[in-house]
C-alpha cells in the first residue's frame, strides 16, 4: 500500500493562463495525461494539435511513461497547440484596443503580408484591455507564430492570470477564415473568437468589414453578425 501511494504524486498543467492540478501515476503514459488535461480543459476543437510542453519548450512524448519522460512531482506543465497558423457574459474591448490591433498590422505587414494578434484581459475581468502581437513568420499567404515565443507566452498568461479572449488577424483581399484558421487556432474552447480582417488592414481603422467567428461546443466555426453576437462590446 505504500508503495503504491509513493508512486502517485501531481502535476500542475496551464491552458490560456489558467492551471489545474492533476494525480497521475509514475507508469502512466503521456498520452493518458494529455488526453486527461484535454476532457478538463473542455477543448472542442482539434484535440490531436495539442501537446504537453515544458517549460523549456520541449515537448513531452505521448508514447513515453511519465517515468521516463522525466516529470517530476509537482512539476508544472504547458498544454498548448504544436503549432499556430492561419491564413455568455458581455467582455467589453477596453478604449483604442481595435485601432492598436490594427496599427499593428498595418506597421508589420506593410500592405504586403498577413498579421496576426492576440486580444487578452485578466482571468477576473470582463474587459479585453492588452493586444498582443506574436513573434511569427509570415507571408502574403499565411503567417506560423514562433514556438518559442508560443512557451514564454503561454508561461506569463499563468503567471499574470490571464487568457486570450480572441485571435485576430489579416488576410490579402477579403476576410473569410481558411481551412488553416480553422485547424490552427490558438484556443479551442468554445466562445473563442476568430476576427479576419481584409486587404492587410490598410483600407480603415475598423472592422466593419471583418469576418468574426465563434468556436461551437461541437468544434464547428460559426460566423456571427458582430462582436457583440459574440459577446463583446466594442
Amino acid at each position: 500500500m505504500e508503495l503504491a501511494v509513493e508512486r502517485k504524486f501531481a502535476v500542475e498543467i496551464a491552458y490560456n493562463g489558467v492551471a489545474k492540478k492533476f494525480e497521475v501515476e509514475r507508469h502512466e503514459l503521456v498520452g493518458t495525461l494529455l488526453r486527461h488535461a484535454i476532457a478538463a480543459f473542455g477543448i472542442v476543437q482539434n484535440p490531436h494539435l495539442l501537446g504537453l510542453f515544458r517549460m523549456d519548450g520541449t515537448e513531452l512524448q505521448d508514447n513515453q511513461t511519465l517515468e521516463a519522460a522525466g516529470l517530476k512531482p509537482c512539476e508544472e506543465v504547458l498544454l498548448r497547440p504544436s503549432a499556430v497558423r492561419g491564413g455568455a457574459n458581455t467582455t467589453t474591448l477596453a478604449a483604442g484596443v481595435v485601432e492598436a490591433t490594427l496599427r499593428v498590422f498595418r506597421e508589420c505587414g506593410q500592405g504586403e503580408c498577413e498579421c496576426v494578434a492576440y486580444w487578452v484581459s485578466d482571468h477576473s475581468s470582463n474587459i479585453v484591455d492588452g493586444v498582443v502581437h506574436p513573434v511569427h513568420e509570415r507571408s502574403a499567404f499565411g503567417y506560423e507564430v514562433n514556438a518559442a515565443w508560443l512557451t514564454e507566452f503561454w508561461k506569463e498568461l499563468a503567471v499574470a492570470k490571464r487568457s486570450i479572449k480572441a485571435q485576430v488577424h489579416t488576410h490579402p483581399a477579403s476576410a473569410f477564415h481558411s481551412s488553416s484558421d480553422d485547424k490552427w487556432p490558438i484556443v479551442s474552447q468554445p466562445g473563442f473568437l476568430s476576427i479576419v480582417i481584409p486587404d492587410f488592414a490598410m483600407e480603415e481603422l475598423s472592422l466593419e468589414r471583418a469576418w468574426i467567428g465563434i468556436l461551437m461546443p461541437d468544434g464547428r466555426w460559426q460566423r456571427i453578425r458582430s462582436l457583440a453576437e459574440g459577446g463583446i462590446v466594442a
